[in-house]
């Protein structure tokens, strides 16, 4: 609603309307009038608590857009973390695995050649 208003509330209580013979009653429309007012007023309240709402929920916004980045940064270190150890938990696991061949190597004298196979 970026639309100004033509009339306040003011405005509308001080308008006078001239009366003639066929003219409207002036209590009747002091009545109306009042009305108006009554209703700009509520109007303006409404505005104001809107505003102010307006104000507390771009300030939320921007705490959590804050919150947002800042989870983003944390999960992009974590996934950093997490592809490091694989990497490196990868390279523990490979020199795991030569390790245990060389010690079976040892142990049972084998080599890389065709198992024998038993006699019958």
């Amino acid at each position: 609603m970026t639309k100004e208003m033509n009339l306040t509330a003011q405005e509308i209580f001080e308008k006078e309307f001239h009366v003639d013979i066929k003219g409207y009653a002036p209590a009747e429309v002091d009545e109306f009038l009042d009305l108006i007012i009554e209703d700009y007023q509520v109007y303006d309240e409404k505005m104001e608590e809107l505003g102010q709402a307006l104000s507390r929920y771009e300030e939320k916004i921007k705490e959590l857009q804050q919150e947002i980045y800042t989870l983003q940064s944390e999960n992009q270190n974590l996934n950093e973390k997490v592809s490091a150890d694989y990497v490196n938990g990868n390279t523990d696991m490979i020199d795991l695995l030569k390790r245990i061949a060389r010690l079976e190597q040892a142990v049972f004298h084998t080599t890389n050649s065709a198992p024998v196979k038993p006699e019958e």
